[in-house]
């Protein structure tokens, strides 16, 4: 990641070095909206070949997007917006990126410097030339900068992008409107950026290069020697805990999957034939038919049996926590501190020692060949049971009434892990979805996308286009399930995918109203009602009026088909959705298509019943 593309030439314009470091990252679409502080930069974009701009509804939307659209291809995303008002508007997708780690950079068109120089009482200002929108975007994002000179552009953007790719988290650059054409050396380009923390990557540490003692096998620098020694203390401790437990497993979360190190998370596993376990955040991140996967852990919202395992082992690598309340059932974890050896982005903890510079994505690799060095050495030492006992206990099946006529939370989520395929990108909206999703069984291969730390309603529907795009480029289905109440918010957004010739599923989950906020407090009260839409209008009425479903009244039924550009489902009853989910043309998703799951006031998936009466209770009480 980061390098160069083509050959460059020796002058470009600073709005071009931007594209071309965007192009390096394997950016592909810019979302946002045009304003008339960023319009000569949107010039540039038009007229790339290798980046679209989207145009979404808002600028909100658009953070949700390329949210949504970062996770998806597992490499940063951008968006565009214009000062004040712009930018304002998408500072609460920008902040669920900081709070979930995603790595987008949100690109602000400035007045000039001269402007900015005088504080000239310019539109979109709190008329005191605008200089503190900068000031509040650097509370959410790793690094906010502005461009202030021509000659230190180059490097002023690669010190942002830099941070963005580090630190796994948003950044913010102001470009003023006189710099964007202004011509810098292209030299610069040529030095690669470093990987992003969120991609797939390699062993840090070659096998080869590891030594099997605290002497270094090359000379470090102080800052390297210190590093080094705090890494093979780590690993000296775990390997010494872990060849005195009986039982140990791994609990898998977020963080591990952020900094693309779940494949070095499975290969541990493998390594030692330790149970993996994930936490609601990190569902999908390993495929959940592997014979080592065993369930998903939160606490006292876990299934018994599953929480059961957890909480009896005596060793219990967790690996990426990120340890939300939604997350955790409540801070409701069973593990004992000594029993836990906690593996950080920066830091490790095992039991109650701190081993700092031991972070996760340079301590996995030692780790893997320590185990592997001592296995080799005691090759009976993975003990049959541990070998043979990994897979998940609890087969996700169909609720025995299976005469019962109601679409249920209990049945939905067991019935849609069979619609499911290889591949899939699923997006489950905040409350009902995210917590439902959990008791479907997802394929190999398949990704979730929620926002359960962040948790901000309506988040789905923005990310759900720039999953779609980021799954068109790989030639994946993509599914989102979001509530009637959710998708109120941010509706405007299925317009965009439709001008975009975009086919995701969307299941639109209508209990008439706030289910989640329901399940906590309030279940009568009229705070947590909704206007009622028809939704079987909505896909027509977020088309062009050309739309291909104004078809002339005479055309054949497979010409209708063939020019049919969207369709619409309204689904009540079980029968009726089991004849939906079998249907071939419905599951190849030729087109947009929209599905009106019908579902009774007051029902909610099981983890978020028993989460809601945890969370009313420390509401209440705390």
């Amino acid at each position: 990641m980061g390098e160069p593309t083509k050959i460059l030439p020796e002058k470009i314009s600073i709005g071009g070095y931007i594209l071309e470091r965007l192009t390096q990252l394997q950016v592909t679409a810019l979302f946002g909206l045009p304003g008339d502080f960023n319009l000569a930069f949107l010039d540039l974009v038009e007229d790339n070949p290798g980046i679209q701009w989207v145009g979404n509804a808002n600028e909100l939307n658009a953070a949700y997007a390329a949210d949504g659209n970062a996770r998806v291809k597992r490499a940063v995303s951008a968006v565009c917006t214009t000062f004040g008002v712009g930018e304002l508007s998408a500072l609460n997708g920008v902040a669920g990126c900081y709070s979930e780690r995603i790595p987008i950079l949100h690109l602000v068109g400035v007045p000039g410097l001269s402007l900015q120089k005088d504080r000239a009482m310019l539109h979109h200002t709190l008329g005191d030339g605008g200089k503190v929108f900068k000031e509040m975007s650097s509370h959410i994002t790793c690094m906010a900068a502005s461009l202030d000179s021509k000659d230190n552009a180059a490097e002023r953007i690669d010190e942002v992008l830099t941070a963005m790719l580090t630190e796994c988290r948003p950044v913010y650059l102001m470009l003023p409107t006189n710099l964007v054409l202004v011509e810098i050396p292209a030299e610069r380009l040529k030095v690669p950026l470093p990987p992003s923390v969120s991609s797939p990557h390699p062993l840090l540490v070659p096998s080869s290069d590891l030594p099997t003692d605290l002497q270094p096998v090359k000379k470090f620098s102080a800052k390297e020697e210190e590093v080094a020694h705090a890494q093979y203390a780590a690993v000296r401790a775990i390997t010494s805990l872990f060849a005195q437990a009986k039982n140990p497993i791994i609990l898998l979360d977020a963080l591990a999957e952020r900094l693309g190190a779940e494949e070095l998370v499975v290969e541990l596993a493998e390594k030692t034939g330790m149970k993996v376990f994930v936490s609601p955040m990190g569902k999908s991140t390993v495929w959940e038919s592997h014979p080592l996967f065993s369930g998903i852990y939160a606490g006292s919202v876990t299934v018994p049996s599953v929480a059961a395992q957890v909480e009896a082992a005596d060793l219990v690598f967790d690996v990426g926590p990120l340890k939300s309340d939604f997350n955790t059932g409540s801070f409701s974890y069973g593990i004992k501190c000594e029993n836990t050896v906690e593996i950080r982005i920066d830091r490790t903890v095992v039991g109650y020692a701190e081993f700092p510079n031991a972070g996760l994505r340079s301590l996995l690799p030692q780790l893997i060949t320590a185990f592997s060095d001592h296995f080799s050495k005691n090759p009976k030492a993975i003990s049959q049971e541990i070998r043979s006992s990994g897979g998940r206990t609890e087969e996700p099946s169909l609720v025995a009434e299976q005469s019962a006529d109601e679409i249920t939370h209990e049945y939905l989520w067991k019935r849609v892990s069979k619609f499911f395929k290889e591949g899939d990108v699923i997006v489950a909206e905040t409350g009902t979805s995210s917590f439902g999703i959990l008791d479907s069984r997802l394929p190999k291969g398949a990704t979730l996308i929620s926002q359960v730390l962040w948790g901000s309603i309506g988040w789905s529907v923005g990310a759900c286009l720039g999953a779609a795009l980021a799954a068109r480029e790989q030639k994946r289905r993509t599914i989102l399930f979001v509530g009637e109440g959710s998708l109120q918010l941010t509706v405007q957004e299925i317009g965009t995918m439709i001008r975009l010739g975009l086919n995701p599923i969307l299941f639109v989950i209508n209990n008439d109203g706030y289910e989640i906020e329901r399940q906590i407090h309030g279940p009568e009260r009229l705070y947590n009602n909704i206007s009622r839409w028809n939704h079987q209008l909505l896909l027509s009425s977020l088309s062009p009026p050309e739309d291909a479903n104004n078809y002339p009244s005479n055309a054949l039924p497979v010409e209708v088909e063939r020019l049919r550009t969207h369709r619409s489902y309204r689904v009540s009853n079980r029968k009726s959705l089991e004849k939906l989910l079998t249907d071939e043309g419905f599951a190849s998703a030729p087109y947009i298509q929209l599905v009106e799951l019908v579902m009774p006031r007051g029902d909610a998936p099981r983890a978020l019943a028993k989460q809601a009466k945890m969370s009313a209770k420390v509401n209440e009480t705390a």
